[in-house]
């Protein structure tokens, strides 16, 4: 089940949270060991201000998601030319920006769930796809035959009953331009197996991890993805609520502008309440987000939810009517 890393022109790894470094851990020592390191690059979907931002406190700043990745990259001895960050964007008026994964959400007039997580498709597998195609273009140029590649993510068996299920190694697209092989190389790993993996690194896990920023204790998050994800548990919910109260604001706003729930089992509006209530651990930290850029994300956000935007059969796109008796089209 471990691929010949040699047989690949290119391996790319998805690093976003600790079990991506993780998996970045095991590719770069074994790509060292067989001498074909210069074929590793690492990509990162960036969701902008959704995902957990850096944080300064009492003179100290905790890097963004976006700002970690790019050094556990270079930590790794991945160059900054193969380190590729993408994101989503909108083209409007004054061309393309970034587009938020809330403000996708508004447009979309609905949430995404288990049996459709568009916020995983769409935001991260696509853009990602899209992001190595210029290379893959070139290697084919210089190569002559279709490019060997190896896609690597960090996904973990314990994480749940369908990621048990998957395949460590598998094959996925194959077609006149490239031939490749998926691979996951932390499956069978513990939490605690990728924590250790992560505190070797030489570079600090990610501050939202920790009980508060600098503590280096795990007792934080559990996962890295939104800072508010819709497969998080409770208590990863709730904290992040009491720490980003602002952005759990927003979502409110949205979940009542278009009577479509987070979570089937739980609003935000209720998880709000809830993050009121003891019992539940101290946030350690509360970030201000009165931006600029927060300001901007909510003028977007805002904006989406104030268009018209008609129904279109398959698209995912509907009207506000649609979403509220939506069983999933």
């Amino acid at each position: 089940m471990t691929p010949d890393l040699t047989t690949y022109d290119a391996m790319f790894v998805n690093v976003s949270g600790k079990d991506g470094r993780a998996a970045l851990a095991v590719i770069s020592e074994e790509a060292a060991r067989r001498g074909v390191a210069d074929r590793v690059w690492t990509v990162h979907a960036d969701l902008g201000l959704i995902e957990w931002p850096g944080v300064t406190v009492n003179g100290t700043y905790w890097p963004s998601n976006r700002e970690l990745v790019a050094a556990e990259s270079a930590a790794y001895g991945v160059p900054p030319e193969r380190h590729i960050v993408t994101w989503r964007t909108v083209t409007e008026d004054g061309g393309p920006r970034p587009q938020s994964l809330l403000e996708y959400i508004a447009r979309r007039r609905m949430f995404p769930d288990p049996a459709r997580r568009y916020c995983t498709s769409d935001v991260k597998v696509s853009k990602i796809e899209v992001s190595m195609t210029p290379i893959l273009r070139e290697l084919k140029r210089a190569l002559r035959r279709p490019v060997r590649v190896l896609e690597v993510t960090g996904m973990r068996a314990e994480e749940s009953a369908s990621r048990a299920d998957l395949p460590v190694l598998s094959v996925g697209a194959c077609n006149s331009s490239k031939v490749v092989d998926r691979y996951l190389p932390v499956h069978s790993m513990s939490t605690a197996d990728v924590r250790a993996l992560n505190d070797a690194s030489g570079v600090p896990h990610h501050w939202a991890y920790d009980s508060a920023p600098g503590a280096n204790d795990w007792e934080g998050m559990s996962r890295l993805s939104c800072s508010l994800c819709i497969m998080s548990n409770l208590r990863d919910l709730v904290l992040a609520i009491r720490r980003r109260p602002r952005l759990a604001r927003l979502y409110a706003r949205v979940e009542e502008r278009l009577g479509h729930r987070f979570r089937a089992n739980a609003s935000i509006a209720s998880l709000i309440v809830r993050a009121d209530e003891p019992g539940w651990p101290d946030p350690g930290v509360v970030l201000d987000e009165q931006t600029p850029e927060f300001d901007q994300l909510e003028a977007d956000v805002l904006s989406a939810l104030d268009r018209e935007i008609p129904l279109r059969g398959g698209t995912g796109f509907t009207t506000q009517a649609c979403a509220q008796a939506c069983t999933g089209c």
